[in-house]
């Protein structure tokens, strides 16, 4: 990044979005900071994209922002989910899904920043590009920016299973192959106790035991 470039960075906008997108709680809050950042940059599209996985081999695709449905239902595709989950850097839009009509002048960028967790954001050249300098920087601008997408989108998820501490705590022990009593002495609770929390968690789940309610927690990035 020239001096130049670094020049014309508003750093301090870079926080405000950072804790904004930090107090998102909800789709609401998430898609509203998209769209009043599309009104001020001058984009058309603004999107950003959430492959929430169900198994090793499946996803839902959920989106905030202004991005309408047809554009969505277009990247809840293979190729989609495989470059935010595997690519590197950003690309014109319609060298990653085969829909040229809506993909002109529109650029993908994968997000990274949250382990296990494919995500992406969708633009067009904002109007007021001569505030970034180059597509270069609108692609730093928002790489930096991408750990706090992802964890707001993490939160905005319909459906999210709700872990407490000492679930997580009884889970994370089960990871390592520890029995109900083993797990018991280290954090000293009751195996009952510890019995208690894991079955909370194949219900909320919706598992059939704890390996399995051990496996889609993990698939969710929730221990």
């Amino acid at each position: 990044m020239t001096n130049e470039n670094v020049s014309l960075v508003n750093f301090n906008k870079i926080n405000v979005l950072m804790a904004d997108f930090e107090k998102a709680g909800d789709t609401q809050d998430l898609t509203s900071i998209l769209k009043k950042e599309a009104l001020e940059c001058g984009y058309n599209v603004l999107g950003v994209l959430d492959y929430n996985p169900l198994s090793a081999q499946s996803y839902q695709l959920n989106y905030f922002g202004e991005i309408d449905r047809d554009l969505a239902k277009c990247l809840d595709t293979d190729a989609g989910y495989l470059h935010c989950k595997n690519g590197l850097r950003i690309k014109p839009l319609s060298q990653v899904i085969d829909y040229k009509d809506s993909c002109c002048g529109l650029y993908l960028l994968p997000l990274r920043g949250v382990a296990g967790i494919a995500g992406g954001i969708i633009f067009d050249i904002p109007e007021t590009v001569e505030t970034f300098g180059s597509i270069e920087m609108i692609d730093w601008y928002w790489t930096i920016l991408s750990p706090y997408l992802l964890n707001a989108a993490i939160r905005c998820r319909t459906g999210s299973v709700n872990i407490t501490k000492r679930e997580k705590d009884c889970l994370v022990w089960a990871c390592e192959g520890k029995t109900s009593w083993e797990i018991s002495q280290i954090l000293g609770i009751s195996e009952r106790t510890v019995n208690f929390h894991l079955s909370n968690c194949i219900v909320k789940t919706d598992s059939a035991n704890r390996q399995q309610a051990i496996v889609k927690c993990l698939v969710k990035n929730l221990i």
